[in-house]
């Protein structure tokens, strides 16, 4: 089936014995009062041809698209910006989005779609399986599973019924805001592999490092941020915990499983907890991160360039963020490393925090 039943989405799913944190006074019969409040996002895997029409059927009717009769001038490159340059490993690209424009409808308000993707040593060398989509509007929350793997190059070609939209299209507008944790090998294997090259993106990971004015030496992982800036009830956290144990069982090879299990069809279902689990956090997560800083993140507020004097945290992300879906046009680009992008070594040895 390429669209799963409610009965079958985590909506309604019914802890089995032991994943409900126990009370020793309480009986063991009895759950607790309170169920967790998050982790349940209808979700649908889609693997058919037809069920990704329907799902970009919704997102052209959930999300703040803009105007398609935007001007030529959206597929121009901007020379005043870091990439100036249209060269990529691949080859020339064709018509290249940079800046978001001036002059034209440009959404705003808090970013309806995140974005997260799943596969085989994932990079452009690898192989990307599944495209996790979530929306989220002040009416709509789902979670979308695109089995990229089963689908194939259709995935990012097929057009929704009125013919305006493809999902490459969709991931490529600067104008629609989509929001990453750690983008780096996620747009690296979407353009490696498909030429898709994202745009609007905003990366939360950047986000934590600002709202800590410019982080420790090391990137924070999503685990931890959830934990320490989200404040998730101990029942909500067990039952996030326990989703993704039973994830990491079947594709992490040291916990005895293997990143081949990606490309099933029918996905396993522990698995496909696992991969909504995080994404049903991120709007949660960019929320908290933008109430703490002092210019709110908006990719309407991007036509600063990096290395601008006087720049505030909400350029500086965005910023940074424009770099690291650069790298995938960089020839020599393997992989991330786990060292905050502004934390820098002065010549006495000591760490400050900084931008230049």
């Amino acid at each position: 089936m390429s669209i799963r039943s409610p009965s079958n989405t985590l909506e309604h799913h019914i802890p089995s014995d032991g994943e409900w944190p126990t009370d020793p006074d309480a009986s063991t019969s009895t759950p607790p009062s309170t169920p967790p409040q998050i982790l349940k996002p209808v979700y649908t895997v889609v693997n058919t041809i037809l069920a990704l029409r329907a799902c970009l059927d919704v997102l052209a009717r959930e999300l703040t698209l803009p105007p398609k009769w935007y001007s030529k001038a959206h597929n121009s490159p901007q020379t005043n910006t870091p990439y100036a340059s249209t060269q990529s490993h691949l080859g020339p690209i064709p018509n290249p989005t940079w800046t978001p424009p001036l002059l034209f409808n440009v959404p705003k308000g808090t970013p309806e779609l995140y974005v997260d993707a799943e596969g085989i040593s994932l990079s452009r060398h690898g192989e990307l399986s599944i495209l996790i989509l979530h929306i989220q509007t002040a009416n709509f929350s789902h979670t979308y599973l695109i089995h990229v793997h089963v689908i194939g190059r259709q995935t990012f070609t097929t057009k929704s019924t009125n013919g305006l939209h493809t999902l490459k299209s969709i991931l490529e507008d600067n104008r629609i805001a989509k929001v990453l944790f750690d983008c780096k090998m996620d747009s690296d294997a979407l353009f490696g592999q498909f030429q898709v090259y994202l745009g609007g993106v905003i990366d939360l990971q950047l986000m934590c490092l600002a709202t800590r004015n410019g982080g420790g030496r090391y990137l924070p992982g999503l685990g931890k941020c959830l934990q320490s800036d989200l404040n998730i009830p101990l029942e909500e956290q067990a039952w996030v915990d326990a989703a993704k144990d039973k994830g990491q069982r079947i594709w992490r090879p040291r916990c005895g499983g293997t990143m081949e299990r990606f490309n099933d069809d029918p996905l396993h279902e522990d698995l496909i907890n696992y991969c909504v689990v995080d994404t049903a956090y991120l709007p949660r997560l960019f929320e908290r991160y933008n109430a703490m800083l002092e210019t709110p993140v908006s990719i309407t507020n991007h036509f600063a360039r990096k290395f601008d004097i006087g720049l505030n945290w909400a350029e500086k992300i965005l910023c940074e963020s424009w770099d690291r879906m650069g790298l995938a046009l960089q020839p020599n680009f393997y992989g991330g490393h786990a060292f905050n992008p502004w934390w820098i070594e002065d010549d006495d040895d000591d760490y400050y925090y900084g931008y230049w």
